[in-house]
């Protein structure tokens, strides 16, 4: 169960990191290229900072909970 809830946590993290990059993406393309310019920039720059954003918005909870484990932990 622990270590289940631990891979958990860790998909958790690797999303956040990809939905960091997909954000950097997609800022470096409407700030340095000129596709925002064009439909299919405008709509492949949105997809990237949308999509980054929902996934890192999961990370707060994670380190919510392993400081609560901690904490939990250190009472023991």
């Amino acid at each position: 169960m622990a270590d289940q809830i631990k891979t958990i946590m860790n998909l958790l993290k690797f999303l956040h990191w990809l939905g960091v990059l997909m954000l950097v993406c997609g800022l470096g393309i409407y700030l340095l290229t000129q596709w925002s310019l064009d439909i299919s920039g405008m709509l492949l720059i949105a997809t990237l900072i949308g999509l980054g954003l929902v996934l890192m918005s999961p990370y707060p909870v994670v380190l919510f909970i392993q400081w609560a484990k901690r904490q939990d932990e250190r009472l023991k």
